[in-house]
C-alpha cells in the first residue's frame, strides 16, 4: 500500500534548520517511544494541531540546545490529538522512498538507522486514547509498507537499551500494535501459538523461568519477550540442536519442559526450642507462645524426651546456665537462698545474680567455680531427684 499517513512536515510546523544533514540509512525496525510528558487533560499539545506544532518546536529546541544534537532526536511525533509530525528533517521524504535518515532516538547505532516514533504522554499505566492509537497504527503501517519492514520488527525503545521507555503499558501493547498494522496492510496474522519477540504475558514469564532453570539467562523475569529472552532462546536451541530462530514453538517448548531439572526438596529448618523459649521469656504472651509451640511437638517425641531426661534417676537434669528459665531454676534459687547465697529474684530466670550465687556456693564447697567465663556452661555437679532438690 502507498504511504497514506497524514504527516505535518518539519517545515510546516516551523522547525529551525538542522546543524547538519545526516546520512540516509536502510531501516529495519520501527521503534516506539513515549515523551514521558503529562497525559490528558494536562497534555502539552492540548490535543490540537496548533498545540502539536508548538510541542514539536519545544522538543527540537530541547534536543538541539540541551542535548547538542543536530536536530530533533526522533523521526516522527504522534500527539494526543492524533496529529502526526515529521521531527528530524528529511525523515518524511526518505521514508516515502523506502529509506530513513540517521537519528539519535534509540541510543545505539543500529537503532538510530531506523525511524523512531515519539508518542506524547507517559504510558507506564496510562492507556492511550483511540485517536492517538489509530494515528500510530496508520503511521506504522505506512512506514512498514514503504520500507518493506515486517510488523514483527515494530520494537520498543527498551529493546535497544536499558530504559523504561515506552512505558510498561505501551510496551505491553506492541503485540496488539503489530496485529493492527498487519490488518491495516492486509497481511495475515500468525495463527500459531508460537512465542516470539514482542509477546507478553504469563506464558512469556513461564518461558523465562524455564530458560533460567535450564541455565540460560533471559534477563528480567518480567513477562516481556525482549532481546534478552530472544538470545536465551537461541542459545538454548543451539544447545539442543534445534533450529535457532529465537521463536518458541512446540518443539522448543517440549525441549524446555522435558529438560528442566526437578527442584530439590527444601530441607525443613530446625528450631532450637531452648533459644525460642529464651526469646519469649518475659514477654506478655510467653505462655501462649510456648503452649502453641509445644503443641506442634508430637506426643511420641515428648514421651521419648520424658523417658530420656526426666523420669530416670540415673540421668542428671540438663545443665543450667545464664538465660535458662523454668521451675528447676526457681527451685535452684530457693535452695541457694536457704543456704545463704543471694540469687536475686526467685523468678525462675537464671540471671547474672543467680550465676554469682552459684559461683559463691561452688567456691564454698571447694567445687571448681566454672561459671567465671560468661561463655562456659555452669554445671552444678548433679541434680538429685528426691523428696526435695539438693545441691551436692
Amino acid at each position: 500500500m502507498p504511504f497514506t499517513a497524514t504527516v505535518i512536515s518539519a517545515k510546516d510546523w516551523g522547525a529551525v534548520p538542522p546543524k547538519a544533514w545526516p546520512e540516509e540509512t536502510r531501516p529495519q525496525y520501527v521503534i516506539i517511544h513515549h515523551t514521558a510528558t503529562p497525559n490528558p487533560p494536562n497534555d502539552l499539545s492540548s490535543g490540537t494541531s496548533a498545540g502539536a506544532k508548538e510541542f514539536s518546536q519545544s522538543l527540537q529546541s530541547a534536543h538541539m540546545n540541551g542535548f547538542g544534537w543536530y536536530d530533533s532526536g526522533h523521526n516522527f511525533l504522534n500527539t494526543t490529538g492524533g496529529f502526526l509530525l515529521e521531527a528530524r528533517q528529511g525523515s518524511l521524504d526518505a521514508i516515502k522512498r523506502g529509506r530513513c535518515v540517521r537519528s539519535a532516538h534509540a541510543g545505539t547505532d543500529k537503532g538510530n538507522e531506523s525511524p523512531g516514533i515519539e508518542n506524547e504522554g507517559t504510558f507506564n499505566t496510562y492507556q492511550m486514547r483511540s485517536q492517538q492509537w489509530n494515528s500510530l497504527v496508520e503511521l506504522c503501517a505506512s512506514i512498514c509498507s514503504s520500507c518493506n519492514i515486517d510488523p514483527n520488527n515494530i520494537k520498543g525503545h527498551r529493546d535497544f537499551i536499558e530504559t523504561q521507555c515506552p512505558g510498561d503499558w505501551l510496551y505491553g501493547q506492541l503485540p496488539r500494535l503489530r496485529n493492527d498494522v498487519r490488518k491495516r496492510l492486509g497481511t495475515p496474522v500468525p495463527a500459531d501459538d508460537s512465542l516470539r519477540e514482542g509477546a507478553t504475558g504469563a506464558k512469556v514469564t513461564q518461558l523465562q523461568q524455564l530458560l533460567k532453570a535450564n541455565g540460560f539467562n533471559p534477563g528480567p523475569i518480567d513477562g516481556a519477550f525482549g532481546s534478552g529472552t530472544v538470545q536465551a532462546v537461541i542459545s538454548f536451541q543451539k544447545y539442543k540442536g534445534l533450529a535457532a530462530d529465537g521463536v518458541v514453538g512446540s518443539v522448543t517448548w517440549k525441549a524446555l519442559t522435558s529438560s528442566t531439572p526437578s527442584p530439590s526438596p527444601t530441607p525443613t529448618p530446625t528450631v532450637n526450642l531452648l533459644d525460642t523459649y529464651k526469646y519469649y521469656r518475659g514477654l506478655p504472651h510467653q505462655d501462649q507462645a510456648i503452649t502453641w509451640l509445644n503443641g506442634k511437638v508430637s506426643k511420641d517425641a515428648l514421651d521419648e524426651f520424658s523417658r530420656r531426661w526426666r523420669n530416670s534417676p540415673s540421668q542428671p537434669f540438663l545443665p543450667l546456665q545464664v538465660g535458662a528459665v523454668g521451675p528447676e531454676v526457681k527451685q535452684l534459687q530457693q535452695r541457694l537462698q536457704q543456704q545463704g547465697f543471694n540469687p536475686g529474684s526467685l523468678d525462675g530466670s537464671f540471671t547474672v545474680a543467680t550465676k554469682a550465687a552459684v559461683i559463691a556456693y561452688q567456691q564454698s564447697k571447694g567445687i571448681m567455680a566454672d561459671g567465671i567465663d560468661n561463655v562456659k556452661v555452669i554445671v552444678l555437679t548433679y541434680w538429685k531427684i528426691s523428696a526435695k532438690i539438693m545441691i551436692s
